[in-house]
């Protein structure tokens, strides 16, 4: 019993110490890994087709204006424009546009009415977006009142296909097309000079979890913050949120992971030390892609399950156990003689 309460208290422990230190074991970080690739490993969600995303380009407000009073007369639901990349506000152009319900503007000041929802952490990356006003730019596009959350984690849904969901304001397939933008939600943003498949141009640009590189350090940005915009519009359209596992559950699992690992070792032990090391790395093994298998799982239904702590714990307990499995093997043997 009593390395039972040891191993509850070692993983309470490390799952504390994650919580202010960021915690590095590389290769072994399997469960770490595992998360980092869930937006890839998962099943793709549909694209939206309510959403459309033009790229501003290199267009100055002078410009911008009688783009957006052609848009109009193709009767879309709501224009949402970003154009924090200017160096100035252009509030000539919004203030034409204030009496307009139909005409959104992103407020490029942070924390004021109409700012865009992302949070954005130290390495620039967006995973969540905020929900506790319904005034936030996204919000306001969508009239989402928010699910009783302050924040929401962003269900990033596949990446915009040029020229159905994606193109530049200039470009005269959308011209030529008003039906393919009638009833529709058109975001219009800076995406670089001009559209590729590639960022070139680092300005109102994120690192998101559909980066290849991402968990990484210091990598490049992968997505323009009006696509990040129009990421959120596409979960709140289709109701296609990712709830978060409740802390004291996520715990629970992480301890049933480290308990039957103690009790298996426990059970599993041979007179030969070499062994007992081999089962110990396969059941390391085993468990950690149990997890991660598990992480995958509820992340395709909908759940975000973190447990970044998993492998270090499973060392951790793993080498307390073996080494008290080969001290009670001793005591035995002392007794015995």
């Amino acid at each position: 019993m009593r390395r039972y309460i040891l191993t509850v208290i070692f993983a309470i422990i490390v799952i504390g110490l994650y919580h202010f230190i960021n915690i590095r074991i590389f290769n072994l970080d399997l469960t770490r890994q595992t998360k980092n690739a869930l937006f890839v490993l998962r099943a793709i969600p549909q694209i939206d087709p309510t959403v459309v995303v033009l790229s501003v380009g290199k267009l100055q407000p002078d410009e911008l204006q009688e783009k957006i009073d052609s848009l109009l007369i193709a009767e879309p639901r709501k224009i949402g424009v970003n154009l924090c990349h200017f160096p100035r506000i252009p509030r000539d152009l919004i203030n034409k546009y204030k009496s307009d319900d139909r005409v959104i503007f992103a407020n490029c000041e942070d924390l004021k009415s109409g700012s865009v929802s992302l949070i954005i952490n130290d390495e620039s990356a967006v995973t969540h977006f905020k929900t506790d006003k319904s005034d936030y730019f996204e919000l306001t596009l969508t009239d989402f009142k928010g699910r009783g959350n302050s924040i929401e984690r962003i269900n990033y849904g596949p990446r915009l296909d040029y020229p159905i969901n994606k193109g530049e304001l200039t470009d005269s397939y959308f011209w030529f097309n008003p039906d393919h933008l009638k009833g529709k939600t058109i975001l219009l943003g800076y995406m670089g000079d001009y559209l590729t498949d590639s960022i070139y141009d680092y300005k109102n640009c994120r690192v998101t979890p559909l980066n290849r590189y991402y968990g990484a350090t210091n990598i490049p940005p992968d997505m323009y913050d009006i696509e990040i915009s129009a990421n959120i519009i596409r979960a709140i359209n289709d109701n296609d949120f990712i709830n978060e596992v409740n802390q004291i559950f996520r715990i629970l699992i992480i301890l049933a992971f480290t308990l039957l690992n103690v009790f298996i070792l426990t059970f599993a032990k041979t007179k030969w030390t070499i062994v007992n090391l081999i089962i110990a790395t396969i059941l390391f093994i085993l468990l950690t892609g149990l997890g991660g298998f598990l992480m995958v799982m509820t992340f395709d239904n909908g759940y975000f399950l973190e447990m970044d702590e998993l492998p270090l714990i499973l060392i951790i307990t793993t080498v307390f156990t073996v080494i008290l499995n080969i001290s009670e093997k001793r005591a035995s043997a002392q007794q015995s003689a």
